[in-house]
């Protein structure tokens, strides 16, 4: 008797489902199981950083520290001076010191980073229409670094390079270059809940400073206008930071609910500080 082989039924190696759904749901879980884990160490996170010492911030930040101390002049000294003002009205631990930098950049911007630093752009301070819109500016930078929100914000972004490394097959010295960069550590982002958080407690300091909180909303009208300018219009669902004109409600309605003096004197940033960025003080847009 001829021995032979048996036929083999038909479709015994394909599969009724299409193989790029499979691939579509095994994406899908990985990316879900990504974003979990992601959360839950970003929530760790948020809930540890309250006991790290600041110490560890002033250590990581020595390379930057170094960068932002290389030039000083009279601007550093006005900034350092207001700032050092307002913050016995802030309830800063005592561990906690505050250095504020002046960039001779044409940025509309300023930021608060790790160690403490906070840095305040010539493209900013020129436009600024009076002193009560630094002083808003200075107290919420500095609610950054009292609420630490920098070492928050650098927690989940070594979090997400670690996954991303596991994930991809990065190297792992690629964590150890992010958090050296010091590029990245004057670019971190905050949420929306943090900047919302750091609005909160710079009202509070211009009310405790002045006595009133006349211009508390200046700062955001001079976003508002060079957002104007540049054409800008981010939907607020695409920004990390809430939307500027609901920030200004959000502190118009805030000053109400706590019964604050709404018109008070309103204080002129000194002539010798706009002599040195260069720009004559008639020429800065007033939005009182």
């Amino acid at each position: 008797m001829k021995y032979r082989n048996p036929a083999i039924p038909e479709g015994i190696n394909t599969t009724e489902t299409n193989p790029l759904k499979e691939f579509v749901f095994l994406t899908s879980v990985v990316i879900a199981c990504i974003i979990i884990i992601t959360t839950i160490l970003a929530l760790l996170i948020d809930s540890a950083a309250e006991i790290i010492p600041f110490e560890f911030e002033v250590a990581i930040s020595q390379d930057i520290a170094k960068t932002l101390n290389n030039e000083h002049n009279k601007v550093d000294d006005y900034l350092q001076g207001l700032a050092d003002q307002i913050i016995p009205h802030m309830n800063l631990p005592e561990d906690m010191k505050i250095q504020v930098h002046y960039v001779d950049k044409d940025v509309v911007n300023a930021m608060a980073t790790l160690g403490g630093h906070v840095l305040v752009y010539r493209g900013l301070l020129e436009k600024l229409p009076n002193e009560n819109a630094l002083v808003m500016l200075l107290g919420h930078e500095i609610a950054h670094i009292k609420l630490r929100h920098p070492v928050k914000a650098l927690g989940k972004g070594v979090t997400i390079s670690l996954i991303l490394s596991a994930v991809l097959g990065s190297s792992s010295d690629s964590v150890s270059e992010l958090i050296n960069d010091t590029s990245m550590l004057t670019m971190l982002s905050f949420s929306r809940d943090q900047e919302q958080a750091s609005d909160n407690v710079g009202i509070k300091v211009l009310n405790s400073y002045y006595g009133h909180v006349q211009s508390a909303t200046d700062l955001f009208q001079t976003f508002k206008s060079e957002h104007k300018k540049a054409g800008v219009n981010v939907p607020q669902f695409l920004s990390t930071h809430p939307d500027i004109e609901s920030r200004i409600e959000h502190l118009n309605n805030m000053a109400k609910k706590q019964n604050w003096i709404q018109q008070g004197t309103i204080n002129s940033i000194p002539e010798h500080i706009f002599k040195r960025i260069k720009i004559a003080p008639e020429t800065v847009t007033s939005f009182e």
